[in-house]
């Protein structure tokens, strides 16, 4: 046994070996690839002598002093010499190795370090050597480049996280269809000389309609509709007998105030309606300024410019009354639309058709032609789907006082009816629960009737109205002593009440008693419920269009005790129905035919729990809408 642990004895090497292993077998005991691979290839060196020991022969270091000059000096050639493992050089170094380890002396390292007179420079065990052809980044301040490369690097990185942070903060909060914007949305209309006194004389001016601008921010509405601004013989009396289209009531302001007031609202991005009464104003309708049959059609997509470069070059000499009021009120306040009352007088009148296209077309696309309910229900039926091409709104009244079976029957017969709903096209309903000519809806009742219809209301497909005061249930002037009979008829039009603040500085009213009380607890439920309906497409989208159909997304249930269910819903959104009790009486019931359970979103009650609808409990004139768990 050698001091490897391996046997020497020849009978188990299963080979005799010789005495002396100090020269290495003849060549023919290997082969030529083993002979050959016993030389180290090196080049512009002699081959070393084949002077190997065996294998599994024991390291002698008989020699070993005569390697002091490569061992004992240069670390590597030690590690060379004494890392061999299996085969070993005779005697430690065998004259073949000194000759290869004597070529490469230049490699060894001196021991003061400094460069050698030959020129060359230390780099690690080597000497490299540096001559004038060197390339100039031999000399480059490396460490500093690295350092600004991986700060360089680095700002990149940080760059590249903040721009994707900012992409993924910026990206919309919801993927809702888009609409136009007079489409699913709350307008409110507001009786200018009862909303807000500035000057102290008890009549309300286009001055506080801009102070109270934020409130109309506040209330998320697509727009504000104002329903009497032009001048009569005694305004606010008899404000329907106007004198002039193309100015405003000196009671109110003027022009300039209205188109402040219109710049505030765009502003915040909300829109701009007027009522036009054109009748009695105008007794017949005059022909129309330009060729309306060389105009491309409604539903062709053509610009807003191209409709007015064509309506210029086919101008007629004769003016139109109604089109030159809308022309002066867009190029002086830039509203966003008309609402143009009393337009059934004229549902028989030849020249109806081409007024109303040269109206729309004056408009364009992207401002808005209302009409009334009344009208398309007089209009001829051989020019009615001509006519109703042109219109984007459909004003519809809904007469709450009437019951629950008179509200559904109403709204069955409204989206059932071809002329009027046309899904995502033209045109569009417009929700209405009151108006300058209806009484309030609380008036004779709780306040909480008032805030029942409205959460009802909201619930309806296409555009919903709100009075101004229904969302604070605003009741009715009250005047028991009888001071202002004569203005009896405007005491639905009371003056606006407000939460810290008051109508008027002035201790009365020229015109008017003093206000009912309001509910001013309501506002934060209606508020509640119009954000939710501006972000549901379920509840503002009138119809489900798909693969070419117009399919409702609507329906409507009744009973005799006064019961209204609304259910709405979309593919892939959210299902709401809304329960409403217009009765005196509180019910118990068993819905479960129609639903299983939900969670309570918006209510009368302003309590949010989930439900389920075998025993679904509805207050009197109370209203809850519910989110279904379907």
């Amino acid at each position: 046994m050698n001091h490897l642990q391996i046997s020497t004895d020849p009978t188990l090497l299963g080979a005799d070996l010789p005495e002396s292993l100090t020269t290495s077998p003849s060549v023919s005991t290997f082969l030529p690839e083993e002979d050959a691979s016993t030389c180290l290839l090196l080049p512009g060196t002699p081959s070393p002598p084949l002077d190997f020991t065996h294998p599994l022969t024991p390291l002698e270091m008989a020699n070993v002093d005569n390697c002091d000059n490569v061992a004992g000096d240069d670390p590597a050639a030690e590690t060379s010499s004494s890392g061999s493992s299996g085969i070993g050089m005779v005697g430690g170094c065998t004259s073949g190795a000194g000759t290869l380890f004597s070529d490469y002396q230049h490699l060894r390292k001196t021991s003061d370090g400094k460069l050698p007179e030959n020129g060359l420079h230390m780099n690690g065990t080597l000497n490299i050597p540096i001559s004038k052809d060197m390339p100039s980044f031999v000399h480059w301040n490396w460490p500093l480049i690295r350092k600004c490369t991986f700060f360089v690097f680095l700002s990149g990185i940080v760059a590249m996280i903040g721009v994707v942070v900012t992409m993924i903060a910026t990206l919309p909060k919801s993927c809702n269809p888009a609409v136009a914007w007079y489409k699913g949305s709350v307008f409110y209309e507001v009786f200018p000389a009862s909303f807000q006194d500035t000057n102290d004389d008890g009549l309300g001016d286009i001055h506080g309609l801009i102070g109270r601008v934020e409130y109309f921010k506040s209330l998320g509405i697509g727009a504000v509709r104002l329903n009497s601004i032009f001048p009569s013989q005694h305004y606010p009396d008899h404000f329907q007998d106007v004198t002039s289209l193309t100015a405003v009531d000196e009671v109110l302001g003027k022009v300039e105030d209205l188109q402040k007031f219109a710049a505030v609202l765009h502003e915040r991005n909300i829109s701009l309606i007027l009522d036009l009464p054109i009748y009695p104003f105008v007794d017949h309708l005059n022909p129309p300024t330009m060729d309306v049959d060389r105009l491309p059609n409604r539903t062709d997509d053509v610009p807003t410019s191209e409709y007015l470069r064509l309506a210029r070059s086919v101008l007629h000499e004769q003016e139109n009354v109604i089109t030159s009021v809308i022309r002066f009120w867009l190029a002086k306040t830039g509203v966003d639309g008309f609402y143009i009352k009393g337009l059934e007088h004229f549902h028989d009148d030849p020249l109806l058709l081409e007024n109303i296209k040269e109206w729309k077309y004056t408009l364009g696309g992207d401002r808005v032609l209302m009409v009334s309910k009344q009208f398309v229900e007089k209009v001829p039926d051989s020019i009615a789907s001509q006519v109703l091409s042109q219109v984007d709104l459909i004003d519809v009244l809904l007469d709450v006082a009437k019951g629950a079976e008179v509200i559904a029957s109403t709204v069955k017969d409204v989206m059932s009816d071809e002329k009027v709903m046309k899904g995502v096209e033209h045109p569009w309903v417009h929700w209405s629960l009151g108006g300058v000519s209806e009484r309030r809806l609380s008036s004779g009742l709780n306040p909480n009737a008032t805030l029942a219809a409205t959460l009802m209301q909201l619930m309806l497909p296409g555009t919903v109205s709100i009075f101004y005061g229904d969302e604070i249930a605003l009741e009715e002037a009250s005047d028991p002593n009888g001071e202002h009979v004569e203005t009896k008829h405007l005491h639905h039009l009371a003056a606006m009440a407000w939460s810290g603040s008051q109508f008027t500085g002035r201790g009365t009213l020229p015109w008017l008693p003093r206000s009912a009380s309001a509910s001013f607890h309501h506002l934060e439920i209606v508020l509640e419920m119009i954000a939710l309906r501006k972000k549901s497409p379920s509840i503002y989208l009138n119809a489900v269009v798909k693969e070419g159909q117009v399919l409702t997304n609507t329906d409507i249930k009744s009973s005799q005790n006064d019961i209204v269910i609304i259910e709405r819903w979309y593919p892939r959104r959210n299902s709401f129905a809304a329960i409403s009790n217009f009765g005196s009486k509180n019910v118990s019931l068993d819905l479960t035919a129609m639903f299983y359970s939900g969670e309570i979103v918006a209510g009368t009650t302003g309590k949010k729990e989930r439900v389920y609808f075998e025993r679904f409990a509805a207050n009197a004139l109370e209203t809850i809408i519910v989110r279904l768990h379907k």
